[in-house]
């Protein structure tokens, strides 16, 4: 996903229908796989005459979805043996409709091949039993060797140290500054700490109505909610994630500094199921001189800035600490599927991955390379030397960090979303909100 959003009602219900899903459909042991050489190489993974069919499921849309079908397709010509069936199945994020369908297809045993898990909702299926353990493969592969991604890649993709998926659409969020209202400002460099944040805009603040520039605008989502717990140098759960730990001073500081410029006219917050879009285009249009944002949004804004202003990313501003959550989705193959389709899936996953294709990937939709030899492309330097502002994230990578590993995270995310938008859209106390919301969490924990 290029951003992503606050979870869904949905999501309620999604712990308890796991419980159950544990105890459907196949869960016989993972065979292993050949096809760990060159992806690229066309392996008889069948019948000479019959591909092996694979389905894949994905829950990002627009734009992303023809970027998919356009590698789907591609795959398809150069492996004749095998044929992926790719198919949008509604967003993935937040526990959305693709990872609502999911759990109900494992639970009637008819799943698809492989699908995209958004990286918080890992470990809900891994805990599952339902996503093949692809540590055995990973291992032998010369491709997704675990040592060939970047540095932080694969913090998504294990439960209880085994590895159920492969990095796939990933992203960061970044600090998004407008260069040309800086130096107006006379501020030469994006804050580095959020002291200065709240310092700079201050002076980025101007004009009044329907002109007024605002210095930063918060965006109302659990994602940028996780950094700003962790950057404080609280956490979100206890070391056995058994129990809420974002009500402490630490872990409340960078909200309470958020709510503040917001009282005192320095930030605006957009609200409404579009509030994240909305966040974009006031930055695009000049509203807002700072923000944090997904890195899959560059494309966006690089698009709709034009020429207008200068703008640049830079690493997000740390408190006591910098921490930054993973963002986007992993890859995954189901459990008790054939050997011979489980052999094509984990060709496909492969020739995606490959360092070729994913700075291919990156290039076309602003999500991260997963390789580190993707950066070393020359079609990707010369990408990143042409779009500079993707190198930020790249260099956040060193300061990333899982989220809790708990099944029930989600519910947890679910409970803090509606916090949010009651401290930001109502006023209400930062301090008396999360201690009610990690009571409320501690519930969901240990229900």
């Amino acid at each position: 996903m290029k951003k992503v959003w606050g979870i869904s009602a949905s999501m309620v219900g999604t712990i308890a229908v796991v419980a159950s899903v544990a105890g459907c459909g196949s869960t016989q042991n993972d065979t292993k796989a050949s096809g760990t050489g060159n992806p690229s190489t066309t392996t008889s993974t069948g019948s000479s005459s019959q591909p092996v069919t694979i389905t894949f499921w994905y829950g990002v849309g627009d734009t992303l979805s023809t970027d998919i079908q356009q590698m789907v397709s591609e795959f398809n010509k150069t492996h004749p043996n095998i044929k992926v069936v790719a198919t949008y199945q509604g967003s993935y994020s937040g526990g959305g409709e693709e990872q609502q369908k999911l759990l109900a297809a494992i639970k009637a045993g008819d799943p698809p091949d492989i699908a995209q898990i958004e990286v918080h909702a890992m470990p809900l299926f891994a805990s599952s039993g339902q996503l093949a353990d692809l540590s055995p493969l990973m291992q032998q592969s010369s491709v997704d060797k675990p040592s060939n991604f970047l540095d932080g890649m694969l913090v998504s993709t294990q439960f209880n140290g085994d590895y159920y998926g492969v990095p796939f659409n990933r992203s960061v969020p970044v600090f998004y500054y407008n260069k040309t209202l800086f130096q107006k400002a006379g501020i030469s460099n994006p804050p580095a700490t959020w002291d200065e944040l709240v310092a700079d805009a201050k002076k980025l603040t101007s004009g009044s109505g329907s002109n007024k520039v605002y210095g930063f605008e918060p965006l109302v989502d659990w994602w940028p909610w996780e950094y700003a717990v962790m950057s404080g140098g609280g956490s979100i759960l206890s070391s056995d994630n058994s129990k809420a730990t974002f009500d402490t001073p630490a872990a409340t500081d960078i909200l309470s500094k958020e709510q503040e410029l917001v009282k005192d006219g320095y930030s605006n917050v957009e609200t409404g199921p579009q509030y994240w879009d909305l966040m974009t285009q006031d930055f695009i249009h000049g509203k807002a001189a700072m923000d944090i944002d997904s890195i899959g949004s560059a494309g966006e804004v690089s698009s709709g800035i034009g020429n207008k202003f200068d703008w640049g990313t830079a690493i997000l501003p740390k408190d006591k600490t910098l921490a930054v959550p993973p963002g986007g989705g992993d890859i995954a193959i189901m459990n008790g599927i054939s050997d011979a389709k489980k052999q094509a899936a984990w060709q496909f996953i492969q020739w995606w991955t490959s360092p070729k294709q994913a700075a291919q990937w990156s290039m076309l939709t602003g999500y991260l390379p997963v390789q580190k030899a993707a950066v070393q492309e020359s079609d990707y330097q010369a990408f990143l030397k042409k779009n500079p502002q993707f190198n930020t994230a790249l260099a956040e990578l060193k300061y990333q960090k899982a989220s809790p590993a708990s099944p029930q995270y989600l519910s947890v995310l679910q409970t803090v979303q509606q916090g949010l938008q009651g401290i930001f859209d109502e006023g209400n106390s930062v301090t008396d909100t999360m201690k009610q919301m990690a009571q409320q969490a501690d519930s969901e924990l240990n229900g």
